[in-house]
């Protein structure tokens, strides 16, 4: 659906409903390679145009600060070269402040082609007209390792079930000794690492448990119960 995004009023009704009704249905033809993003945090699947947007969907998921997010969220109209061009945004993501900033996800190779910054900055202006800004997200910032495999890590053993009483177990393990490293969880537990390694992950998506993800996650790995 093409939104004639006027004023203030309707660029925010326009975002909000941007989180159930898309400006643009993704859907699968000759060509194309649709994927389908299991978000945990929105309790639904996010349809995205590229793998590099599937992988940025990992960080949308686990970034704290987003209260939530939705691709092709909606259109509007920016100006180049005095030709007027409709555009959809790849994300919309809201913020534990609020905020809402728009994001659109390229490649290193397409960002280094020559005329994508003045396209980019002319989509930018347009969007601060509107009273929400649009940031770029790069390849090069999107797959960090060993960031983004410890992010595919906790997102297949996530879950938005209850806590069981053995993550409650762990938990008070926590409470009582502070920071742990995994082999030391194994030992005061006795769960072994192929069982307590999901367990761990599921905590870690539920903001429940911290640690370093600049760093694989492994048996070696320190842990303590994360707070605020």
């Amino acid at each position: 659906m093409d939104r004639h995004l006027t004023s203030s009023q309707v660029v925010s009704d326009a975002l909000e409903s941007a989180f159930t009704t898309p400006a643009r249905n993704l859907t699968k033809s000759r060509g194309k390679n649709i994927h389908r993003f299991a978000s945990v945090k929105m309790g639904h699947r996010v349809s995205v145009e590229s793998t590099l947007e599937f992988d940025a969907c990992f960080h949308f998921d686990f970034v704290k600060s987003i209260t939530r997010f939705c691709s092709q969220p909606i259109k509007y109209t920016y100006v180049l070269d005095g030709k007027k061009h409709k555009y959809v945004p790849d994300f919309l993501a809201e913020f534990d402040t609020g905020e809402l900033i728009l994001y659109e996800v390229k490649s290193d190779f397409e960002v280094s082609k020559s005329d994508f910054k003045r396209e980019f900055e002319a989509k930018r202006l347009a969007a601060k007209r509107l009273g929400v800004e649009l940031e770029l997200i790069e390849e090069s910032q999107i797959r960090v390792a060993p960031l983004l495999n410890n992010l595919k890590l906790i997102h297949r053993y996530a879950s938005r079930s209850d806590l069981t009483e053995i993550q409650q177990l762990v938990l008070s393990i926590f409470r009582r000794f502070g920071s742990l490293n995994v082999n030391t969880l194994i030992s005061k537990t006795g769960i072994s690492k192929p069982y307590i390694m999901p367990i761990i992950c599921d905590l870690l998506s539920k903001c429940l448990l911290d640690t370093n993800l600049e760093v694989p996650i492994t048996a070696d790995t320190t842990l303590e119960l994360r707070y605020g």
